[in-house]
């Protein structure tokens, strides 16, 4: 019997960064801002034939309370990712991190980061 032929090719990761690896980025730098009282998770699951991702504020001190700050979904194709709860969608990585990058540091984030900052000293 003859050898079966490799069909596939080479197959090597996209050259891009997807959404979920930005926010697990993002997520990782708030518990060393806060000295790990608030800290920011991502979970994802599968969403319409995509992918869902809730980035999450955690408060260990706090039993855990969890505060969904937003959630975003992409497809297969990385690009575009939309809000999973409004009508933005943004067609590039760039225009990803813009969005973000305003999302984090606003006055409403701020506020609520915070708000459980004091509740977790108290």
């Amino acid at each position: 019997m003859a050898a079966q032929p490799d069909l596939w090719g080479e197959i090597a990761p996209a050259a891009l960064r997807t959404p979920l690896a930005v926010l697990r980025e993002q997520a990782a730098l708030l518990g060393r801002k806060t000295n790990n009282l608030v800290e920011a998770t991502v979970s994802t699951g599968v969403y319409r034939g995509g992918f869902l991702h809730r980035f999450n504020l955690v408060v260990p001190a706090l039993d855990g309370y969890t505060y969904e700050l937003f959630a975003v979904t992409n497809g297969i194709e990385l690009y575009p990712v939309s809000l999973a709860y409004g009508n933005l969608s943004f067609q590039s990585e760039e225009k990803f991190l813009d969005w973000l990058r305003q999302e984090l540091s606003s006055p409403k984030t701020k506020r609520i980061i915070a708000n459980l900052l004091a509740q977790a000293t108290s």
